[in-house]
């Protein structure tokens, strides 16, 4: 199956602007980080959150001030679609003995404060600060280790380390401008984000191993011709494939996002991102950056046809 007979594009031609467009988005991504901060949920930062199902159509203010007579500060929002009733309400994390006492006092004070709206349903999760700031740490370790590891296995499958580079630079480059879109979206850091962010760092790096491994045929069979010459084809001729596996996964991916309820929103919309982020990568940032390697040095292209 082809969807583009025989493509001749020369896509490392256009190398500087996807570079370009992916500083632009990483430095908005840190501006925005920077001027607002970073959402982290429940689970990274500690504290209560519940969600709490209304008789009838809740009106935010009065919720908020009911919970604030016990919770000042508590971030409420409306959780879900609008028919279903439901409020989001989180507590930063307090130093209690009693870790559903907190839960239990925001419930009584709605049940006081707010009652010609009776609370019907109510779900909550707890996590204490020491907790959070553990789970944090190991979100980073996961992340760190999994782009490491890659980065290894790929300079010894490939007998060069300018491979292995190549694509965990890519990688990198995929999440950074992942947590870019969340924070300018204003989606929060939960563990469903990282568990996406993980898949997608595996992802990206199986897009551009195929592209890679597909080069190294080529470099087999055309020793003398330039390495950009070389690279330049072999993602031609992996195209079909690219926009075939990719373009499956992302429609997906995609109905997650649009149908996956409020729960998955925020997994399905990293994953969207990463997706098409991940698929230029390979192209114009994994790929480049073998090619800058054997120009930038007279004994990198021998790394690079190392892998023959």
């Amino acid at each position: 199956m082809e969807i583009i007979r025989n493509p001749n594009y020369d896509f490392l031609g256009k190398t500087k602007i996807f570079v370009a467009l992916s500083v632009l988005l990483i430095a908005g991504g840190i501006v925005t980080m920077a001027s607002r901060g970073l959402r982290t949920g429940v689970e990274f930062s500690g504290g209560t959150q519940l969600i709490v199902r209304f008789a009838k159509a809740p009106a935010i203010d009065r919720v908020r001030r009911a919970v604030d007579k016990e919770a000042t500060g508590a971030v409420i929002q409306t959780y879900a679609e609008a028919d279903k009733h439901q409020v989001l309400i989180r507590v930063a994390g307090v130093a209690e003995p009693d870790l559903s006492g907190q839960a239990t006092r925001v419930l009584e004070s709605l049940a006081a404060n707010y009652s010609d709206n009776s609370v019907t349903e109510s779900s909550t999760e707890i996590v204490g600060p020491i907790v959070g700031q553990d789970l944090k740490w190991k979100a980073i370790q996961l992340t760190c280790w999994g782009l490491l590891f890659q980065l290894i296995y790929i300079a010894i499958r490939f007998k060069g380390a300018v491979w292995g580079t190549a694509a965990s630079l890519a990688a990198l480059h995929d999440v950074l401008v992942c947590i870019g879109f969340l924070a300018f979206f204003n989606f929060e850091i939960t563990l469903n984000v990282i568990a996406a962010l993980l898949t997608l760092v595996g992802y990206s790096v199986n897009d551009t191993i195929v592209i890679f491994d597909r080069a190294r045929e080529n470099l087999r069979q055309r020793r003398k011709e330039p390495i950009a010459k070389v690279l330049n084809d072999s993602v031609n001729q992996t195209l079909t494939r690219t926009l075939i596996s990719n373009g499956t996964t992302l429609l997906a991916v995609l109905g997650l996002f649009l149908f996956g309820g409020e729960v998955l929103r925020s997994f399905g919309f990293t994953m969207v991102v990463g997706i098409i982020v991940g698929t230029y990568s390979t192209i114009f940032i994994a790929t480049p950056l073998v090619v800058w390697w054997g120009e930038r040095s007279s004994k990198a292209p021998q790394a690079v046809r190392a892998a023959l």
